[in-house]
Formats: structure tokens, sequence, C-alpha cells
């Protein structure tokens, strides 16, 4: 990397209470890792390669490559497809670009459920749609926020990963697509010539391990990378009020309908270059 920012380090607590966790994190919106959060799941000794290619490793399951960051491709567009049980061989083979998302294995092991359970932490959990995500080495999720600014509770399973996060006051300087909840900065060695208000804002940073959940809060940008292969398992939650659930819904909108539509109409690379200078005209404002 040539381009280093500055980071803070993001608290961790061995063990957090539920009234800590409102009042400390959740209502003033600040990520959190917590080891309490998942310290009694079976599926943190449960869950192995093996054991997950025994159960549905014949399922065809969709794989991603990066896709929005220097490019004009939809991000929910994948890659190419193999069996879950090649897919977890190759990851533990080497390093790879490939990865899975929002990949519902309880479809297919529906025993899994039982492993993990939702902690009360005073938020709505969405508890028909935890999702796995596996990586290989090397394998990243460019920045964004969630589409529909649902709380976020990562947890990781195996491996390791690194995480960086900016509050979403942060979202012009961060040079936000409009009607998206991306930008065109790759984190991996983001370029502070072609955005300079970068050095303008202040990120998090932290690598996660087995074990560790990471709250990430409504409308955080996160950047995830794979250090290492890994498997983890993330559990969401709507935001505590209507108002925010309905600008979440919004957003959605924008997304799967207004932007879609615009890059049809004007055609998909003019469009994206249109989003990107516009994000720098509103970046100078900020």
């Amino acid at each position: 990397m040539t381009n280093q920012l500055p980071y803070l380090s993001i608290d961790r607590h061995d063990v957090l209470s539920r009234e800590d966790f409102i009042q400390n994190y959740l209502k003033p919106r600040r990520p959190v890792i917590m080891r309490s959060f998942a310290q009694n799941w079976p599926a943190l000794e449960k869950w192995t390669y093996e054991y997950l290619k025994q159960g549905c490793g014949q399922v065809e399951v969709p794989l991603y490559s990066e896709a929005f960051a220097n490019s004009d491709n939809d991000y929910l567009d994948s890659t190419q497809s193999m069996p879950f049980g090649a897919y977890l061989d190759l990851i533990q083979a080497g390093p790879t670009p490939l990865r899975m998302f929002l990949f519902n294995v309880f479809k297919y092991m529906p025993q899994l459920r039982d492993d993990f359970s939702y902690p009360d932490l005073g938020v709505p959990f969405l508890k028909n749609h935890p999702f796995l995500f596996v990586g290989g080495q090397d394998a990243y999720v460019d920045i964004h926020y969630d589409l529909d600014h649902s709380h976020v509770f990562l947890t990781q399973m195996t491996g390791t990963k690194r995480v960086i996060l900016y509050g979403s006051e942060d979202s012009k300087k961060l040079y936000r697509h409009p009607l998206t909840v991306s930008c065109n900065v790759d984190f991996r060695d983001p370029d502070l010539e072609r955005y300079p208000k970068l050095r303008e804002i202040q990120g998090y940073e932290c690598i996660l391990e087995p074990g560790d959940t990471i709250f990430i809060p409504s409308r955080w940008w996160h950047f995830i990378e794979y250090s290492t292969a890994g498997i983890s398992l993330t559990l969401r939650a709507m935001p505590e009020t209507w108002p925010a659930r309905l600008a979440g819904l919004a957003s959605i909108i924008k997304l799967k309908v207004i932007d879609q539509y615009l890059g049809k109409m004007i055609g998909e690379k003019k469009w994206y270059q249109i989003k990107e200078n516009w994000a720098h005209a509103r970046a100078r404002k900020a």
C-alpha cells in the first residue's frame, strides 16, 4: 500500500451488557466489537469447512469478485458459480478474489439455526434473514453501507478480516455516488490525489478474530478485506424508528428503480461517469 490513511481503533469488550450496549453504542450510533455476543454459540465449534461440505457441498452457489469500485457493473451481479464444496476447497488451497455473500445456507441446512441465538440487545432482529459470508484470502468488499439501512452484527466464525468503518456523516467526503450506497474509492490503496477529501475525515479500523462480533450501526460505511480465508455470519436488525425504516425503503427504491432505470436509459458506462463527476462536485462543496 502506498497511500495510508490514519485510523482509530474500535472499542472492544469481552462482556458487554444490554444496558451498556444501548447507552454507549446503539443510541449514539457507535461501532463496537463484542466477544460476549456469540460466546455460547455451538456454531463457533461446529461450522467447519468439512461440516458445511457434508451438509450442502453439492449446492451450486453464486460467487463474486469486486464489482462497483472502478466499474460500472452492478454489485449484485455474480462472476461465476460452482458447487459450495468445490468453492470451500478453492479458498483453502490459496488466495482467491472470489467470495460469497447473502448466501441462505439455512435453506439447505435448517439445523444450523439451532447453532446460534439472538442476544437481547434492545434491537428488532430480522430473524428470517441471517446470512453466511465466505471468502478467500485477499477477497474484499468495496466500501458501502447496507441498502435498507439495517444495523449489522457481523460474527467471525473462522479466519480473520480487516474492517474499515466511516460514519454516515462522511458520505459526501467519501464521494458517494448519488442514488446509491457505494462510491468509487478503493480502500486497499486509496488514491488521495483523486479523492483529497478523504484526508479530512476520520475512519476506524480493526481485525476481526474468530468469536468477535462487530456492531456496524445503520448507514455506517464498511470496507471488508479477508486477511485469510474465512466464514462469518451476519445478523441484521431494523432501525428503531419508523422514519429511519422508511428512509431505508426509499434507499431501496432509489437504487433498484431510479438508478437502474437511468443506467439503462443513458447507458451504464455514461451514467456511472455522471455519478462519479457528481460525487466529486458534492465533495468539493462539503
